[in-house]
């Protein structure tokens, strides 16, 4: 009798565990209405957001649609446009705070920047020229290389489940951005390839 008891309760747990998988996790928070009129940054925020905050393949790189969107948000309210040297495109510096919070833990630079000189804004008339330089695959100054270079500074961010940042640091380090970003690429191409 106890055997038989025994298998009916391990079945019994097998389809909650079933049903709890099933079950849809905590939605994304909303998104951020952005007071200011820069409308590159707004656009790539809105593509970022729809991206992540779907259950994707490039969301599940992220953590989930909740961590995901949860970081962006944090992130991306202070970001300022500011002229950098032309071979970069963001750089976030200045002290850390490291947040842990219920489905999320990630960092947060003290400066947060995007160069209104680099392949986020601008666009390459002569395709002989080296700046502004491709943004993976993308054109400089496209609605996807501005997405992908957001989802690359996202991924210096957030915490993955082994301790790490999802990417590793690349400042001044140009061939480990370029991996970097062919990584998101590689995870987010299947979204990427839809902005148009």
């Amino acid at each position: 009798m106890s055997f038989w008891i025994g298998s009916v309760l391990s079945l019994l747990l097998l389809q909650t565990i079933r049903v709890l998988a099933q079950q849809p996790s905590e939605p994304a928070p909303p998104p951020l209405v952005f007071q200011t009129k820069d409308w590159n940054l707004t656009q790539a925020y809105a593509d970022v957001y729809k991206i992540l905050s779907d259950q994707n393949k490039c969301s599940t790189f992220y953590g989930g649609p909740r961590e995901a969107t949860i970081v962006l948000n944090s992130f991306v309210g202070n970001v300022k446009s500011q002229p950098l040297t032309r071979a970069v495109a963001f750089r976030m510096t200045g002290r850390l705070r490291l947040i842990r919070e219920p489905g999320a833990s990630y960092r947060l630079f003290e400066k947060a920047m995007v160069n209104t000189n680099g392949s986020f804004y601008q666009r390459r008339d002569d395709p002989l020229q080296k700046f502004p330089a491709d943004v993976g695959n993308f054109s400089p100054g496209s609605r996807p290389a501005r997405a992908l270079i957001l989802l690359h500074e996202l991924g210096h961010l957030i915490q993955g489940e082994n301790g790490d940042w999802l990417l590793p640091d690349d400042d001044r380090n140009g061939l480990q951005s370029k991996a970097n970003t062919l990584r998101v690429q590689r995870e987010c191409r299947q979204q990427l390839d839809k902005l148009k």
